[in-house]
């Protein structure tokens, strides 16, 4: 259902989700982990335990796609709240309810939104930002003021999901991202 109404009428042709009965199509894809309880190598299948348990396709998990389709997704989602005339996928008054920050506790609907100490989206990105944040390791911030979005696609639980060090890296790259794209818009043409 998700399928029909999000993603083909949108044309993603990279964004896919499998069914865990369905081989993985022709493509590459990083390994995530020895999944210790299917004692197998996952790769080009869900890694989330129940996404799985259900089939393999989740609104909160499943969905293959590229970093430019994620691009392409979250550049009309912003648009859209900005005001700007969706495509169809998007509706304008449920986006910004969406993407509204609550005044009184700081959260979003369905999104995260930067901690107030030591947030993975670092220092830069306005109070007016929203995000996601992946056990896998993905992630992307959103800032709303300013119109940046920043997209990370990488695999923290490979070969094993103890590794935490992508909770000390996510800062560390967005304020790097942050600091470089403040650099070069302060320059004089």
């Amino acid at each position: 259902m998700f399928w029909k109404i999000f993603i083909t009428p949108w044309a993603l042709k990279r964004y896919f989700f499998l069914p865990v009965d369905k081989m993985p199509p022709d493509a590459k894809f990083a390994a995530t982990e020895r999944c210790p309880w299917r004692d197998i190598l996952l790769e080009g299948v869900v890694h989330d335990n129940n996404a799985y348990s259900v089939g393999g396709i989740e609104g909160h998990a499943g969905l293959f796609g590229t970093a430019g389709d994620v691009f392409d997704l979250l550049s009309e989602l912003m648009a859209v709240y900005q005001g700007a005339v969706s495509t169809g996928v998007f509706d304008i008054d449920l986006t910004q309810c969406f993407l509204s920050i609550n005044k009184q506790n700081g959260r979003a609907l369905g999104f995260d939104t930067p901690s107030s100490k030591d947030s993975s989206c670092g220092r830069y990105f306005s109070k007016r930002t929203v995000g996601h944040l992946g056990f896998t390791g993905t992630s992307f911030w959103m800032d709303l003021d300013r119109a940046i979005v920043v997209i990370l696609l990488t695999n923290r639980v490979h070969p094993s999901r103890y590794n935490n060090r992508i909770k000390a890296f996510r800062p560390k790259l967005h304020d790097a991202v942050m600091e470089n794209l403040s650099n070069v818009r302060s320059l004089k043409c």
